[in-house]
């Protein structure tokens, strides 16, 4: 056996780190279902971690209202779960009064403890099966402790007033709101990777366009809470009607927090508002150009909402969103290759900008009791955003690409290889695997002196130009077989003349000497 192929063979799992790896056997190559023993236990804390932190919070949330209020805890296993399923959207059902309306505040957090469990196991560059995994098990969770808790409601139905909508509500809340958190949390660590599985090319355009509509949907958001607050302040002295029902600290306190958590509603609805959209309570509305009586739930969080009749400089309020969308128009024009001709990112920044309204608007409205539906008009809210962002933005994409100077473009991150580089997140030290080096003792062993001296010691050896004229002539007959003979051998070889004449130019006159 050959010396260097059994060393070859010895060293081939050598990455030339000092590492040996085994090499895998041929037909034994781990399938898709295979995991490593840290990426399970990673994969189990992503789908444990945020389930059992929601629960905990839960139990001791429901403990504490009951012992608060005095009510029997043999009633707490049907209201933990009750309330595990309505922190997800899931309607629930008191007695004969469905209540749809559910705060949106334990909704958000819980979205986001998944999505930055999602965040922190995101491998580098993450392959399609890795994602996948990922993503299931930040489903696995949450959708087994929604089984849990429908059996739970279920059994003590007899016992308690609480019913659940069913399994295909709480099924699909709980897969629709996960599914957002798995996307957001890879998608903040993997943007690439996330877009690598559309089957399409995303254009530069509509990812621009994505991220225009991220910054107008905070913008509007924002002047929503900003208007919501100064109608707080306007409007201030209903604060004790807002309490009438309040009879001790602990109703005070209860109240004060439903409020608080249904935050989030008031400030879509005051969107939905400003973008001209009416907000429906029942047989009731609220907006910009009228104010229809109706039946309110009496709530510190509704202080804001403005009795009639509408005033006529409520239509003023119209040039917010239609500001929002000039501003990203603007922003878009000056990123982008848009053009009036081709307005691609700014139409792609308004249709993204009015369905994640639509879908907000979903989130906070549904029915309540015997108050009836509550939430925005969707119809409407589609057609006045749209027209908003969209006719905004192409205002102020004009704009900007006729005043307005380009912005300078962003350089990419630049990207490191994970085999060579160590980044320890928690010490901050940097480390690098090839060597330490360093910088004044690195260059000091070289001196420009000397390399001036080698390249004139180089130079010296430089032989002059020579121009060598030659002429084969060759005389042999087109038969002749030509044969060299190897060294040491008897054999004589052909007499062949081969006439070569050669003629040397003359040299430099400063170069006397005679050419060989």
């Amino acid at each position: 056996m050959n010396s260097r192929n059994a060393l070859v063979r010895r060293t081939s799992g050598s990455r030339g780190t000092g590492e040996t790896v085994a090499a895998s056997p041929p037909g034994h190559d781990p399938g898709w279902w295979s995991l490593s023993p840290e990426r399970a236990r990673t994969l189990l804390l992503v789908a444990a971690r945020p389930t059992i932190t929601a629960l905990a919070a839960t139990v001791l949330l429901v403990l504490v209202v009951m012992l608060t209020t005095g009510t029997d805890l043999t009633s707490a296993p049907a209201a933990v779960a009750a309330t595990w399923l309505a922190a997800h959207q899931v309607p629930l059902t008191v007695g004969r009064t469905t209540l749809g309306l559910l705060p949106l505040v334990p909704t958000a957090v819980l979205v986001w403890l998944a999505a930055r469990e999602c965040a922190r196991a995101v491998p580098n560059r993450p392959t399609p099966v890795e994602l996948g995994w990922l993503t299931g098990a930040v489903l696995a969770g949450p959708l087994l402790m929604a089984a849990v808790c429908l059996a739970v409601t279920g059994d003590a139905a007899g016992v308690t007033p609480l019913e659940s909508s069913g399994p295909v509500a709480a099924f699909g809340w709980v897969l629709v709101l996960y599914l957002v958190a798995a996307a957001a949390g890879i998608g903040s660590r993997a943007w690439s990777s996330l877009c690598a599985l559309v089957p399409i090319e995303i254009p530069e355009w509509a990812v621009l366009g994505a991220r225009a509509a991220r910054r107008t949907v905070l913008r509007m958001l924002g002047c929503a809470a900003l208007a919501t607050a100064i109608s707080f302040f306007v409007h201030l002295s209903r604060l004790d009607g807002a309490y009438r029902q309040a009879h001790n600290f602990t109703d005070v306190l209860g109240t004060t927090l439903l409020s608080l958590l249904y935050l989030p509603n008031v400030v879509i609805g005051a969107a939905g508002i400003l973008s001209g959209a009416a907000v429906m309570f029942g047989a009731g509305s609220v907006g910009l150009f009228g104010v229809t009586g109706g039946h309110m739930p009496v709530l510190p969080a509704l202080i804001p909402v403005p009795e009639g009749p509408a005033s006529p400089w409520w239509a003023a309020l119209l040039l917010v969103p239609l500001g929002v969308g000039v501003l990203g128009g603007i922003e878009l024009g000056r990123t982008s290759d848009d053009r009036p001709g081709a307005p691609w990112a700014t139409l792609t920044c308004a249709a993204l900008s009015t369905l994640t309204f639509l879908a907000l608007a979903i989130l906070g409205s549904g029915q309540l009791g015997a108050v009836g539906w509550v939430g925005v008009d969707l119809l409407m809210l589609v057609v006045l955003m749209v027209t908003w962002f969209g006719f905004g933005g192409f205002v102020g994409m004009v704009f900007a690409r006729r005043f307005l100077t380009p912005a300078a473009p962003t350089e990419p991150a630049e990207e490191y290889d994970d085999d060579t580089d160590d980044y320890d997140d928690d010490t901050g030290d940097y480390e690098d695997d090839t060597g330490d080096y360093e910088d004044d003792d690195y260059y000091d062993d070289y001196d420009d002196e000397d390399v001036d001296d080698e390249d004139d010691d180089a130079a010296e050896y430089d032989d002059p130009a020579v121009e060598v004229d030659a002429e084969l002539v060759e005389d042999f007959d087109d038969d002749l077989e030509v044969s060299i003979a190897a060294p040491g051998s008897t054999d004589e070889p052909a007499d062949d003349i081969v006439d070569v004449e050669v003629v040397e130019s003359d040299l430099p006159d400063e170069d006397k000497t005679p050419g060989r």
